[in-house]
């Protein structure tokens, strides 16, 4: 997301009030004092500031309608293109956003426009073009925590964890909170023959998550590669112990699918599934939920739990601090 560039909050000018109100995260008060101004339609920085907040807000329809404005009226203004991208991609609109990418890194080729359309790709299925991607976001961004972690993910998923792993533990040093990387750096370390390195990573995973079921059961087999085979076998106890979870969150899903729009059902099972170590999952159901009631502050609670297990810090925060608005 694009920052909004510094300025005095200025009385008498809506523009720049607004830019004050953006900068101390007050994006509603933001939103409001445009929508009575007024200017909006006819200035682009003003449909930039105003669909900049809008983001913020979870109103991406409207968002998308007010960056459209701002692009149209300034089209050189590649973090203006960056933000209405992510008005589209939060709305699955992910060819309109790699669209609005491109034009973004023929203006400057920043790594946060790159990353973002590797994460495009991603929700396309388009493996190749995302890795590609997120390779040149790492060239140009050494230390991106997501872009590591998304670019060791995909070699784990082709079985290649030896190239995984260094990514991974890059991606950790850059977020040492990314729990999906370091239940990942466990995973990696075990498939390469570093067992007691690989019990101290999912130890870790299974004290902030104890149901974690793939902590569980790959810490189980840690410990007794690494000689501590009663500990082990213990751990492999509970990752028995999780079957009956397992069996709810099946049960959830074939009912979340008999009826889309239960809601509760949506939440419980989200629930269940960060219970269970699976935040991706539980990130789905919870964005099907906030299309259902966008004004449930525990749905923010829940993606923003979801999101900093991904490593997804700065969404996290947006989830977070939208939930204390809504409260």
């Amino acid at each position: 997301m694009a920052v909004v560039p510094g300025s005095a909050l200025a009385q008498g000018d809506p523009l720049q009030q607004a830019e004050g109100l953006l900068q101390q995260g007050r994006f509603g008060e933001a939103a409001a004092l445009v929508e009575r101004a007024g200017i909006a339609e006819g200035d682009p920085r003003a449909a930039y500031l105003y669909g900049f907040a809008l983001i913020n807000l979870y109103r991406f329809p409207e968002a998308e309608a007010a960056l459209e404005r701002a692009v149209a009226g300034r089209p050189g203004q590649a973090n203006w293109l960056h933000a209405l991208a992510k008005a589209r991609i939060e709305q699955g609109k992910n060819l309109a956003a790699l669209e609005a990418l491109g034009r973004a890194v023929a203006l400057d080729d920043d790594p946060r426009f790159r990353y973002a359309r590797a994460m495009c790709a991603l929700n396309l299925g388009d493996l190749d073009t995302a890795e590609a991607e997120l390779e040149a976001t790492v060239e140009g961004a050494p230390d991106h925590a997501e872009a590591l972690f998304q670019l060791a993910k995909l070699r784990v998923d082709r079985g290649d964890y030896e190239a995984a792993l260094p990514k991974l533990e890059r991606a950790l040093s850059a977020d040492p909170r990314h729990l999906e990387a370091r239940y990942l750096v466990g995973l990696a370390r075990l498939q390469t023959g570093r067992p007691a390195e690989a019990a101290q990573a999912l130890e870790a995973v299974v004290e902030e998550v104890p149901g974690h079921s793939g902590a569980l059961y790959n810490l189980g087999r840690a410990l007794i590669a690494a000689g501590r085979e009663a500990e082990g076998r213990r751990r492999l106890e509970q990752f028995a112990a999780t079957s009956e979870l397992r069996d709810e969150i099946d049960f959830l899903r074939r009912a979340v699918q008999r009826n889309p729009g239960n809601l509760e059902g949506r939440l419980v099972l989200a629930a269940k599934l960060l219970a269970a170590g699976k935040a991706a999952d539980a990130l789905t159901e919870l964005t099907a939920a906030r299309s259902l009631d966008p004004g449930r502050a525990e749905i923010y609670v829940g993606l923003a739990e979801a999101l900093r297990r991904l490593g997804r810090a700065e969404d996290a925060d947006r989830a977070e601090a939208f939930a204390r608005r809504l409260r």
